[in-house]
């Protein structure tokens, strides 16, 4: 298992496009485990965590216009 150090780096080398492919394949694998695991505490988090992610990046984008 890469550190994330490593994994920054590797996203950063991404093409737009591929982090994108990236982000959905992490958004199905958990939501995937959800569906198998309701009550996971790991998947509550992951969605909490984008929740936040995706709020404030809209926010920062609505600030730049």
């Amino acid at each position: 298992m890469s550190l994330g150090g490593d994994l920054w780096e590797e996203i950063g080398a991404l093409a737009d496009e591929d982090a994108g492919h990236v982000l959905t394949r992490l958004f199905v694998a958990y939501e995937s485990e959800a569906e198998l695991k309701p009550d996971s505490e790991m998947c509550k988090e992951f969605f909490k965590r984008l929740e936040v992610a995706l709020s404030q990046t809209v926010e920062c984008n609505l600030n730049r216009r």
